[in-house]
């Protein structure tokens, strides 16, 4: 009888955490595991093995469990801590979410770490037929409304747009549960930033205005459940994704690619393990983007994409369709190698790695087909 794998993650829906913890517990389910989700009932001592969702850049748990074996999965784009290295200390291995990401963790010192690339669910987000001729180009944005995710930069390349295009649309998916990481944007250099404002959409409507966009060819959508995703993302032509850091590869991204739809998207942090110049339009014009805090320490070190480069592809896709086509094509089959079941077979080969292992990988089939990156 194995001992039984501890999921120390996060609940919830609409945010990355709550649908990757999802997929990770239904994927190992269905290898017939020993799986027990900790919640704030658990005890504090547990057998087997506990994996952690780390919850912050020290390294932090989103639960405080502990397992004979304990390992941690993290996703961080602010710089590490002197605490990130002591807490590293107490697990077996740290995963993290991006080649990016892990080399961060070796470069702080955390010897013991690995890659683990989350994935897509293939039967909710395959290839979608073409979009129906409305005789509109839609762009779709998504992601939280925040500094890193680089929004302001999208409505900066849009106030261009509208310029020379009536027939160009924005799409965005911005909902921000956390408005407190909104007020960046304070410092952002593309755009005006103030709130205002008694729901999210007037909120939005109130920072199109002050930028000089024309709020009637932006349509606002509000927090959408994963499984409706794809019913979205069949109604635009474009996805952009100028992010100026992710500390995974950015489930949005993949699973936008995943139906088989063209994307702009910043050659930057944890998009290069997924972006290529055959799958995406690289916005590859990227100026260093430090941010320090008040005692003048590294808080983040991002890049800026170009907002002119984002103008320029946006133009090209629009004018050359079929080619985004063939782009969209190779964007679904390269997705077809990131699966939340190759993620599953991944972590259960990284426990296996720390130590006799507690669960029996050889279930799947596939747990030596992806080692931990």
């Amino acid at each position: 009888m194995h001992e039984p794998l501890n999921l120390a993650l996060a609940k919830g829906k609409n945010f990355g955490w709550a649908v990757c913890s999802h997929y990770i517990e239904q994927e190992l389910r269905k290898l017939g595991l020993p799986i027990r989700m900790v919640d704030e009932t658990s005890p504090a001592e547990l057998p087997g093995t506990v994996f952690h969702a780390l919850a912050d850049r020290d390294l932090n748990p989103l639960h405080n469990v502990r397992g004979s074996r304990n390992i941690g999965y993290t996703f961080f784009e602010n710089e590490l801590t002197g605490q990130s290295r002591d807490n590293a200390a107490r697990y077996d291995l740290v995963l993290a979410g991006s080649t990016w990401c892990c080399r961060k963790l070796l470069d702080h010192g955390i010897a013991n770490s690995g890659t683990l690339i989350q994935g897509i669910d293939p039967t909710r987000f395959s290839p979608l037929p073409p979009k129906e001729d409305d005789k509109l180009f839609i762009v779709f944005s998504g992601g939280k409304f925040e500094l890193r995710k680089g929004q302001d930069i999208v409505l900066s390349a849009f106030r261009k747009i509208q310029k020379k295009y009536n027939d160009i649309i924005l799409m965005n998916m911005w909902y921000n549960f956390w408005p407190e990481s909104m007020a960046m944007f304070q410092h952002s250099r593309h755009i005006m930033f103030s709130s205002q404002g008694d729901d999210w959409n007037a909120f939005m409507q109130h920072i199109y205005r002050i930028n000089g966009l024309d709020p009637k060819r932006i349509i606002t959508l509000g927090a959408i459940d994963n499984e409706r995703l794809a019913a979205v993302y069949a109604k635009t032509d474009l996805g952009v994704f100028p992010n100026r850091c992710e500390g995974g590869t950015n489930l949005v991204l993949m699973e936008y690619m995943a139906c088989g739809k063209p994307v702009i998207a910043s050659q930057t942090s944890g998009h290069k393990d997924i972006l290529s110049p055959d799958n995406s339009l690289l916005l590859d014009r990227l100026t260093p983007y430090p941010i320090y805090d008040g005692n003048k320490t590294l808080w983040a070190d991002w890049e800026e994409p170009s907002v002119d480069q984002l103008v320029e592809h946006i133009e090209y896709a629009y004018h050359h369709r079929r080619e985004m086509e063939s782009l969209g094509e190779q964007a679904g089959k390269d997705m077809l190698r990131f699966t939340w079941a190759d993620t599953a077979a991944s972590l259960l080969h990284s426990i296996a790695g720390v130590s006799a292992s507690p669960v029996d990988p050889s279930g799947s089939g596939e747990a030596t087909k992806k080692e931990a990156r």
